[in-house]
């Protein structure tokens, strides 16, 4: 495979708003609806990255309106809408650079750096036949692109259970690397190799203040892995970060702005019988903090560890809510979940929320297929008083 690759005609190109703004019938919060763009599925970025830019007016998201998945940007104050990129291949594991105008993301074996003032677009790397590629990250110095490869293995996603296959993927031991290369190019396409190893390694996650630490997560069933691992990139240390003793379990991580402590969410007992929480801990594994959550199948973020948005949970489940925590320094304790605004979350195979908070923590922003024609982009917008919001029964 070659390393070059050029923009086509279509990158940069203007397209009409298609928001509209809702009222949520039960929380009375304003919800904006950002896409809507018929027979098309849009979603924002994983909700570990760092979506928002140009000082918080513009937001990304990918989809699949122009025949390949492509990245785009959506005008916060207008609504209008601009296609970033036009590439013969999908883009993926797509991150943005905390302190640049840079966007990263896989194009078929490529990993790619996108200025997204100019839309140039260059080729950093290209991972070897027979490996795939987690999301990336960038460091918090801009300097470099961090990622996780792992060996390609057969599993039957078509007849087995996503549990199954995880499982069964696990159980063979592929061959993964973390990994880093310069986001100026200069490494000529060889990456600077920090992890080596036969086990299923996969989502880097760059600290937003620390160029020096990133996590990594052991892949596979939560019961049977300490999933979440910190890593220096400047002398390849790794160590548990929250480590699990028998019966509990862990994942789904992501650094607060502090850019020093990891949240996560996980559950204590059986994914039939748990006791669900969330929480945040210092990288180093201390000053743990967690609160009582609703199900085990979801995900959290926040800013700061005074104010928590989590997924709620897919309607068959319990509450298709966009659920807020706030934290009680008197009580020392979150306060009781308010809700937000309704998602409609169908089922695992429905587009998931992943809700993320904005940098100011005056919206969030998560994905549903309540508008009745494939995923879109929504943001809700957190009224100054919690307690304007119904509580979590």
């Amino acid at each position: 495979m070659g390393t070059e690759l050029v923009q086509g005609p279509d990158a940069g190109r203007q397209l009409d708003a298609e928001d509209e703004t809702l009222e949520d019938p039960e929380t009375g919060a304003t919800v904006r609806r950002l896409t809507s763009n018929p027979g098309s599925d849009d979603y924002h970025l994983y909700f570990t990255e760092p979506m928002w830019y140009d000082d918080g007016s513009k937001l990304l998201f990918r989809s699949n309106r122009d025949e390949t998945w492509g990245l785009y940007a959506v005008h916060l104050d207008s609504g209008a809408i601009t296609q970033l990129t036009d590439l013969p291949e999908d883009v993926g594991g797509i991150t943005r650079v905390a302190t640049e105008p840079t966007a990263l993301f896989w194009c078929g074996r490529r990993l790619v750096s996108l200025d997204l003032e100019t839309l140039a677009v260059d080729v950093l790397y290209v991972r070897p036949e027979g490996y795939g590629g987690s999301v990336i990250g960038g460091t918090a110095d801009g300097e470099r692109a961090v990622t996780a490869i792992s060996e390609e293995v057969e599993v039957d996603r078509d007849t087995e259970t996503r549990d199954e296959w995880i499982a069964e993927l696990t159980a063979q031991e592929p061959h993964s690397q973390v990994l880093s290369v310069p986001i100026d190019g200069d490494s000529d396409g060889e990456p600077t190799v920090h992890v080596d190893e036969n086990r299923w390694l996969n989502h880097v996650n760059a600290s937003p203040t620390r160029p020096d630490l990133v996590t990594y997560c052991e892949e596979g069933p939560w019961e049977e892995v300490d999933r979440i691992w910190g890593l220096n990139l400047e002398t390849d240390e790794t160590w548990r970060i929250r480590p699990t003793e028998d019966g509990e379990s862990v994942g789904h991580e992501y650094w607060l702005a502090d850019g020093e402590t990891v949240g996560y969410h996980g559950w204590q007992g059986t994914r039939d019988d748990h006791d669900a929480f969330f929480g945040q801990v210092r990288y180093d594994n201390t000053d743990r903090r967690e609160g009582s959550a609703p199900d085990i199948y979801t995900h959290y973020h926040s800013n700061t560890r005074d104010l928590v948005v989590g997924d709620g949970t897919h309607r068959t489940r319990g509450p298709a809510f966009v659920l807020l925590w706030e934290w009680d320094a008197g009580d020392e304790a979150y306060a009781p979940a308010r809700k937000l605004a309704g998602h409609e979350w169908a089922s695992d195979d429905d587009a998931h929320p992943h809700s993320r908070l904005s940098p100011d923590g005056t919206h969030v922003v998560f994905d549903s297929t309540m508008g009745g024609d494939g995923s879109d982009v929504y943001l809700a917008a957190i009224p100054d008083d919690l307690e304007e919001l119904p509580r979590l029964n």
